[in-house]
């Protein structure tokens, strides 16, 4: 009869120990510190200072800020939350994914509030190679980047992401 509470015992601990880890990240990977930290404006990119909306000047879009938090809360799918901020009030911007800059998926679009920021999510099963550009929806002009400037999804042995720069 001991016995058989032991093993109960034993079962009860290793069900809620599950449970509680159930509804976390898989990996390390939860969020709290971000895939990118900084999107580079297209303008500070070598060869665009005369693209888009740069005017010649590298520091052209330098007030604006993005970042990308990642969670994977089942094996092999990532939640990607993009942030960005320092954009111009009421101005439609999108967001862009590629593998190679030929074809483009739209992460979302979205006007930037009141204080300039707007958000996005994207999940997949199939991060490695992902680059990203915010764009104006006038004009589809690349105001950052993370594909251009050569920040692309790693995805490490561990299954985290970093960037390949």
């Amino acid at each position: 009869m001991k016995n058989a509470l032991t093993v109960v015992a034993i079962l009860v601990t290793l069900v809620l120990a599950g449970a509680s880890h159930a509804g976390g990240p898989v990996t390390k990977q939860n969020g709290s510190k971000p895939v990118i930290a900084k999107f580079t404006s297209i303008c500070a990119v070598p060869g665009y200072a005369d693209y888009g909306l740069c005017g010649g000047s590298t520091t052209t879009f330098s007030g604006v800020s993005g970042r990308m938090n990642a969670v994977q809360s089942k094996q092999g799918v990532y939640n990607l939350d993009f942030s960005f901020a320092g954009l111009t009030p009421g101005v439609e911007y999108r967001l862009w994914s590629t593998r190679d800059a030929v074809s483009f998926a739209e992460v979302g679009r979205m006007f930037a509030n009141e204080s300039g920021s707007v958000t996005y999510k994207l999940q997949t099963d199939s991060p490695a190679g992902l680059g990203f550009d915010l764009n104006t929806i006038a004009g589809d002009i690349t105001v950052v980047t993370s594909w251009w400037s050569g920040q692309k999804l790693v995805v490490n042995a561990d299954g985290t992401l970093s960037t390949a720069v």
